[in-house]
């Protein structure tokens, strides 16, 4: 028994025997023509593009009726990408003026272009690399005529393990009887990974070595709630694994009985519950969902691919639709968090000179850099709260100092005063927040905090900053921990210095949906947890069987100790107690 520590991608236990995808890494060689062929050439070149066109197309519609439209956008940026003229230009060229055969021609442009996103170390443009080569091959296929792919010959239910997976494989993992996969490569926030949450498919991605490891036909377990993949498993495991796996099919049938009970703990402690909302990604289970409203929207979707940004009328109707969604609840509202791995595709200068671009011109920075931007979205929030019963919250992401705060309180302000000149005012008082994700902030809250009226914890880029580790770099992930005593002592500071000035907390971001520090953050009295609607009902779950006052002596247990391990092992210790 062999077992592969990775980074666990989608949730959910798969047990079955082993199949590998065999490498598609493109080998590049200058394959020449006579000039008396470079007509077929590209006459050959110019069909395969159709035919690639065609399949995207079919794919865009077939998506958008599976999974929604922010998958659907995805298929979008391949067709984008197929038409782009420094694609099909370069290739034109390549066959043209150097006489190279239209595979060659593919791949050498291909290469190229993703050589330029290879030397930037950002994971957005990481992903654009992947759409890249995804796009080429489904051309090099329609190219050489190829009909059905290696998937379509799978005949019995299996795991995939491969180097990596592309979107345009893992849409059509399910229909191939593929019950779960793992990747050598990958990330948690990869298109690949946000594809098999969706899907509802066990996935652990960024093992190393596992296509090296496994073998055709191996006893596999996908463990995509730990991230663990165990080959070839002794009785004792494989036992334990089916347990399991009847335990989760258990749970997800209780959830949807809960769907209307309160959020409180065993020993009547409530809490507010809220959900990450998403407009385009929205569902029939999602909206039956019953929550205490929306934690956290995101909207820096509005600012990419557009080659302008955003108007003030566009952005209205969007935030309106949203607002009505959730009736009089709270709706917050984030101002975009542009910059680092959220690159809007107009051009911003300030953007263009980061070298560093998770610690430079992003979100409140860039927009303070350019008010025109921040006065239209406050413009259009504010436009909305006049409109709707929702309790609408604007919340400031990226602040590290109360100058910041002051300049978002004056320009709110100033927009505000725009609204009541022409006698409209917001159904119900805007509150003014902001997102604590630098520990700069965090520090120093107890001299902003006067200037906010609610507080919302970003964890995952708080705790990426405390421990100064790229969450998705291979080389390091594993250090990113949620059980540093210097991320639970943050938590700590945080919650106690609004507290103090009589100020709620939220924490939005991975670690509100981790039932191992559930107990912790509920011991250090969080007043709310905003989570994807997918986790929301065992989130839910979590708190109902929790015990307040057995949270309150775990968290302080937790800020006595000294290192990870001890707190790691308490936790654990605790999952044992509630067990036996």
């Amino acid at each position: 028994m062999l077992v592969l520590k990775g980074v666990a991608a989608s949730p959910g236990v798969a047990i079955g025997p082993a199949m590998l995808l065999p490498d598609e890494s493109f080998v590049v060689s200058r394959q020449y023509v006579e000039p008396a062929e470079i007509k077929n050439e590209i006459r050959k070149l110019n069909t395969a593009m159709q035919k690639t066109l065609a399949e995207l197309d079919a794919c865009e519609q077939k998506v958008l009726a599976e999974l929604g439209s922010e998958y659907a956008n995805l298929m979008s940026t391949h067709k984008l990408i197929l038409q782009d003229p420094s694609l099909t230009g370069g290739i034109t060229r390549k066959i043209q003026e150097e006489h190279l055969s239209a595979h060659a021609a593919i791949l050498l442009t291909l290469q190229e272009l993703a050589a330029s996103f290879e030397k930037i170390e950002d994971p957005f443009f990481k992903e654009r690399r992947n759409d890249i080569f995804d796009v080429a091959k489904r051309l090099m296929k329609n190219l050489e005529g190829e009909k059905d792919g290696f998937l379509a010959s799978v005949k019995k239910p299996s795991l995939l393990v491969a180097h990596n997976l592309y979107p345009s494989d893992t849409i059509n993992l399910q229909a191939n009887q593929v019950m779960g996969f793992c990747t050598d490569a990958g990330g948690k926030t990869s298109h690949t990974a946000l594809l098999a949450q969706s899907l509802n498919l066990p996935a652990v991605v960024a093992l190393g070595t596992a296509s090296k490891d496994v073998r055709a036909g191996d006893t596999l377990i996908i463990d995509g709630e730990n991230g663990l993949l165990v080959i070839n498993p002794d009785k004792y495991t494989l036992a334990n694994y089916r347990k399991i796996q009847r335990e989760i099919k258990k749970t997800e049938a209780l959830l949807k009985t809960i769907n209307h009970l309160p959020v409180v703990t065993q020993d009547g402690r409530p809490l507010k519950l809220f959900v990450n909302y998403d407009p385009r990604t929205d569902n029939k289970e999602n909206k039956r969902l019953i929550t205490d409203g929306l934690g956290l929207l995101r909207t820096e979707f509005l600012f990419m691919n557009t080659s302008v940004p955003p108007t003030e009328e566009e952005q209205y109707q969007t935030y309106l639709a949203v607002a009505k969604r959730f009736d009089m609840r709270p709706v917050i509202i984030r101002l975009a968090d542009l910059g680092a791995d959220k690159m809007p595709d107009f051009p911003v200068d300030e953007l263009d000179k980061d070298a560093n671009p998770f610690m430079g011109c992003r979100g409140i920075r860039l927009f303070l850099k350019n008010p025109e931007l921040l006065h239209t979205q406050l413009r259009a929030i504010i436009r909305t709260a006049c409109e709707v019963p929702a309790q609408v919250k604007i919340m400031i992401p990226m602040i590290s100092s109360v100058e910041e705060v002051h300049h978002v309180r004056e320009a709110f302000n100033q927009a505000l005063a725009e609204f009541e000149a022409e006698g409209k005012k917001p159904v119900n008082k805007i509150a003014l927040g902001g997102m604590i994700e630098v520990p700069a902030a965090a520090i120093a809250l107890d001299g902003m905090i006067g200037d906010l009226d609610f507080v919302s914890i970003g964890t995952n880029d708080l705790i990426q900053y405390l421990i100064a580790v790229d969450r998705v770099n291979q080389e390091v992930a594993h250090m990113y921990d949620p059980c540093h005593p210097a991320v639970v002592r943050t938590l700590n500071l945080i919650l106690q210095t609004a507290h103090k000035r009589g100020k709620q907390v939220s924490i939005c971001g991975e670690l509100a949906s981790d039932a191992k520090m559930l107990p912790i953050l509920l011991g250090l009295h969080v007043d709310g947890l905003s989570v994807t609607p997918r986790m929301y009902l065992r989130v839910k779950n979590n708190i109902r069987n929790s015990n307040f006052e057995h949270c309150l002596d775990l968290a302080q247990a937790a800020l006595l100790m000294g290192s990870s391990a001890d707190i790691r092992n308490l936790i654990e210790q605790n999952d044992k107690n509630e067990d036996s």
